[in-house]
């Protein structure tokens, strides 16, 4: 798994890294599919919480973010067998952007 949770991220300052266990993943990510699950808090223009699901596969991977639910305050991404997941509260929108580009830019370039 990429180290993307450094500690500062743009604007950003990590407070806290964690790894998660696979019983601890929303609904739709099957534990069952998860090698390695990591979460991180950071603290700038707001508060945010990062989550990175390593998974078994690009093809669960993708199928997890087609049966994701958008939710507010929210955004979620993929990168090849990666599901990234941002949650923040009052949070600069320009800053936010910073961060989920950031993060994008730290994972492998898709084969």
């Amino acid at each position: 798994m990429p180290d993307i949770f450094t500690e500062v991220v743009g604007a950003w300052h990590r407070t806290s890294v964690r790894e998660l266990p696979p019983s601890s993943a929303p609904a739709p990510v099957p534990p069952a599919a998860i090698e390695r699950a990591r979460a991180a808090s950071y603290e700038g223009p707001g508060k945010l919480d990062a989550r990175v699901y390593q998974l078994t596969s690009s093809a669960v991977a993708l199928d997890v973010v087609q049966r994701w639910k958008p939710a507010p305050d929210t955004v979620f991404f993929y990168n090849g067998r990666f599901f990234v997941l941002i949650q923040w509260q009052t949070a600069d929108r320009k800053a936010l952007h910073e961060f989920v580009r950031a993060l994008e830019k730290k994972f492998p370039a898709r084969q």
